[in-house]
């Protein structure tokens, strides 16, 4: 039997960190969520075609927000 865990955020709150702000200007686009040579290498490097593009969606994620996506 599972226990139900208590949510950190209100599904408002989650979306909030996950959704790219509507202010934003150009310089914060590119930095957070552009890649360096450095990034492509990496993932090209360690991820297979099927999941690459996951991978990068998740660098950028963790880059602008400074958390990982999670299964929750």
């Amino acid at each position: 039997m599972y226990l139900r865990v208590r949510e950190l955020l209100t599904d408002d709150q989650r979306k909030e960190f996950t959704a790219i702000p509507e202010g934003m200007n150009e310089w914060d686009l590119a930095s957070n969520f552009s890649f360096s040579a450095d990034d492509i290498e990496i993932i090209n490097r360690h991820r297979r075609d099927y999941n690459r593009l996951s991978f990068a969606r998740q660098l950028c994620i963790l880059r602008y927000t400074g958390w990982p996506l999670s299964s929750g």
